[in-house]
């Protein structure tokens, strides 16, 4: 699905000068409108009720609806809806919590504006947008959590190249240049490793795969299994 323009982006956010702050980044840009903006997670998933906006810059810790509770009510009501967790947090149990519930990616706010601008993109397309330190901390927590090796799980050596580089935080775009792919290519292998492992999202096969010992997360980038 191609990127609209301009993106119409909601930021729920409690704190009134990270709201200004987003919102000047967002404004100077042509490509991207301010539609709308909430104080908590609760107003949040009114606003995104009423203005559909095509992508959520979502904080986690507000009152009295958080941002996990109010990331998980918009993907609930709306399945294919964008919410990118924009937060101060970068702890095990915000980064599984928010995406478990449906968030597209992670990013945290020490993110340099060009960094925030490449997520938002990159959450548009279907990639997982991840800071560097979020993306540690989600292998970790996965590798400790790791189930049984299901050997009965049979990918090719290419899904598994796939695999690999997803891993280590590549975008489609990415892998398929790596790959000597086309973007579409790349989301059919994924579409395939996805229904092998069970799963649909490029988050879910992310997490499955590490769990299932399918990749190895610490081998170092640029370094492919065969």
């Amino acid at each position: 699905m191609p990127i609209p323009t301009p993106v119409r982006v909601l930021i729920v956010d409690d704190e009134s000068l990270v709201r200004s702050a987003f919102r000047a980044l967002l404004s100077a840009d042509p490509g991207y409108q301010v539609v709308a903006e909430a104080k908590e997670g609760g107003e949040g998933v009114t606003m995104f009720g009423r203005f559909l906006p095509d992508i959520v810059l979502m904080d986690l810790q507000m009152a009295p609806m958080n941002g996990v509770q109010a990331t998980r009510e918009i993907c609930e009501k709306q399945p294919d809806a964008c919410v990118l967790a924009l937060t101060t947090f970068g702890t095990r149990n915000y980064i599984v919590a928010a995406l478990r519930a449906g968030a597209a990616g992670y990013l945290l706010k020490d993110s340099r504006p060009e960094q925030l601008l490449a997520g938002i993109q990159q959450a548009l397309r279907g990639d997982m947008p991840l800071s560097s330190t979020v993306r540690r901390q989600l292998v970790d927590t996965i590798v400790a959590d790791q189930l049984p090796a299901q050997p009965e799980i049979s990918l090719t050596p290419r899904e598994k190249e796939l695999l690999e580089w997803l891993t280590h935080g590549l975008t489609n775009r990415q892998i398929a240049r790596n790959m000597h792919l086309s973007e579409g290519s790349v989301k059919q292998y994924l579409a395939h490793v996805g229904e092998k492992l069970g799963v649909t999202s490029r988050t879910q096969i992310l997490v499955k795969a590490i769990q299932l010992r399918l990749v190895d997360p610490h081998r170092p980038s640029g370094q492919p299994a065969r």
